[in-house]
Order: C-alpha cells, then sequence, then structure tokens
C-alpha cells in the first residue's frame, strides 16, 4: 500500500437526502477503515432518515423512502460509530465540503461528542482535480488549444465557451450534435417521461404514473384518491420542478395530465 500511516484512516461514502449539510440527512453510510499496518475493516447501514426522500435524492442513489421504511434511525447506530471512527482520520471522495461535515453533524445531533477539529480530512476529490484542473483555463488548453482569455474579457469568454463546446462534440463522437441530444445526453430520461425530469413516466395505457419515492409505480389518479396530502406536499416543495409541482397542483384539484394526440 502506498499510504502511509501512522493512525487509522477511514475511508467513507455518504448517501443523504439532500447537498446541505446543514439540513440534509444520511440515509446510508459506508465505511472502510485502514489500520496502520494495512488491515481493513467495512461497515455499513442504510437507515430511515426520518424525513422524505426528495426525487433528486433518489436519483443518485436510487434509494426510496420505500427503501428505508421499517429501518432504524441513525441514532441507532450512532454510538457504535463514533466508537469505531474514535481514533480516525477521515478521506474519501468529495468529503471534505459534504460528507464528512455532515456525518459530524448527524454523529452530534445524536449526542455524540465527535468533531472533524482533531482530525486530518483527506479528500481524494481535491487531489484530483489539483493534478488535473477542470476549470475553463484547462478545458480551453484540452479542446481548443493555448491559454484561455483573461477573465476580465466577457466577449472572448463566451467565444472560448462556444469554441470549448464544438472541441468537446469534436472529440467525443457519443454527444449528439443537436441542443436537445446534447440536453437528453446531460440528462438522460425515460423514452415515457410526462416532465422534464421524468419523475412522471406515462404507462401503456397512457396515465401518469409516479418514477420515484414512496409512491413510485402508482398511478397519480390512485395517489390523489388515497394520498392527497402527498400530492399537497410535493406541490409545496421548492426544491422540486415547477412543472412536477404543477402536475401535482393540478391532480389536487382532479385535472389530470392526458397524452398528446397522435393524431
Amino acid at each position: 500500500m502506498n499510504l502511509e500511516l501512522s493512525r487509522p484512516i477511514a475511508f467513507i461514502d455518504v448517501q443523504s437526502t439532500g447537498l446541505d449539510p446543514a439540513t440534509a440527512r444520511i440515509v446510508a453510510l459506508a465505511i472502510v477503515k485502514v489500520m496502520p499496518e494495512g488491515e481493513r475493516h467495512s461497515r455499513s447501514v442504510t437507515v430511515d432518515p426520518g424525513v422524505p426522500i426528495p426525487a433528486g435524492a433518489t436519483a443518485v442513489h436510487g434509494i426510496t423512502d420505500e427503501d428505508v421504511a421499517g429501518l432504524p434511525a441513525f441514532k441507532a447506530y450512532a454510538s457504535a460509530l463514533a466508537d469505531h471512527l474514535a481514533d480516525c482520520d477521515i478521506a474519501g471522495f468529495g468529503v471534505e465540503r459534504f460528507g464528512a461535515p455532515l456525518l459530524e453533524a448527524e454523529l452530534q445531533r445524536a449526542g455524540m461528542e465527535f468533531s472533524l477539529r482533531d482530525r486530518t480530512v483527506i479528500d481524494a476529490m481535491a487531489i484530483f482535480h489539483k493534478k488535473e484542473p477542470r476549470d475553463l483555463a484547462a478545458a480551453h488548453e484540452v479542446f481548443v488549444g493555448g491559454p484561455a482569455p483573461d477573465r476580465e474579457n466577457g466577449d472572448e469568454i463566451a467565444i472560448a465557451a462556444l469554441e470549448i463546446l464544438e472541441g468537446e462534440l469534436e472529440a467525443y463522437e457519443d454527444i449528439p450534435r443537436d441542443v436537445p441530444g446534447i440536453q437528453r445526453f446531460l440528462k438522460p430520461l425515460p423514452e415515457n417521461a410526462l416532465d422534464q425530469d421524468g419523475m412522471f413516466v406515462w404507462s401503456a395505457e397512457g396515465d401518469a404514473v409516479f418514477n420515484f419515492g414512496r409512491y413510485k409505480g402508482e398511478g397519480l389518479l390512485k395517489v390523489a384518491e388515497e394520498a392527497p396530502d402527498y400530492l399537497v406536499w410535493m406541490a409545496d416543495r421548492p426544491d422540486f420542478p415547477d412543472d412536477v409541482r404543477q402536475i401535482a397542483a393540478d391532480a389536487i384539484r382532479g385535472d389530470f395530465p392526458q397524452p398528446e394526440s397522435e393524431d
């Protein structure tokens, strides 16, 4: 192993309900603890975060409200996790700004004396970005050639962005050449998507069906009849796309989407 250790280091991966460590809740946590001698100890938990899992989060990690229903809360594991990490530095990919602060917050919410202050946090993503920059200057050098224009010159920066995109399209044959196609490449959607984010899809019968969350696979009409409060919750969620919120609001009033006629 190339890594030289004087104390254990825990590599963590956190799946959560959001992207703000102050408000997000852990849904799943994986830990690989590496000892100075090279021995490894793995531990993972999936928990009920105590709040609904947004569709955007589910799209990232694939965990739905149904998956965590009935599972213990994070607090049930907090003491054992704090003990497991007691003597560890923390590492991972993208952990410095999110994973590590969120883990610290969750353990402290559970009453554990856990702090990052006395630990070293090593972010492999930060090393990658430092050695392989992913900013405009680096993209310009790769796809256009030569140094990028100064940031103060807006016109030249805009032209540079165009030239970078042209260079990317030349380098990557699998990227579509049309604008809608590029959007689909960046944000792939099911062919039967009803909205721009694919949170609802059309069934074979032409009915709107949930494609996320606890009612995934259920028809919108059925949910409106049996769980209208869920639609009220959706319509009031500022983090949901506007078209999805509108679908929920319309369904509350009894107005349901209809597929476009092929005539």
